[in-house]
């Protein structure tokens, strides 16, 4: 799926269900493939590398009280999936390449300039 491809589903998601600013601006970035702090759509980015402490810290408090979070180990698994590629300095929206990764699309020149 081409960034040409995917704008018009974009733009129909920003118009409806996701109209507010978290999602335009994460769902731009991913559909743009923009995961480098310093790119115009990232700024400064919140690094995967800090998502990843954040999410396990998460699902630490969860286990001390005994609250399931279902969906919390498949984010860890994706995070640590980025880092292993060495991708930790990226935003972590750069998840969004390894998803693009396991569909069989080639995301190496998104990745030229890290």
């Amino acid at each position: 799926l081409s960034l040409h491809d995917a704008l018009p589903i974009l733009e129909m998601l920003n118009t409806t269900i996701f109209d507010c600013l978290i999602y335009k601006g994460y769902g731009n970035r991913v559909a743009a493939r923009q995961h480098i702090p310093g790119q115009p759509l990232v700024g400064p980015g919140f690094q995967l590398d800090l998502g990843a402490k954040d999410v396990q810290l998460a699902m630490n408090a969860a286990q001390q009280v005994g609250a399931p979070m279902p969906f919390a180990s498949v984010l860890r698994d994706r995070f640590i999936t980025q880092q292993a590629k060495g991708r930790g300095k990226m935003d972590w929206s750069t998840i969004g390449l390894g998803v693009s990764e396991d569909a069989g699309i080639d995301v190496s020149q998104h990745l030229a300039d890290c």
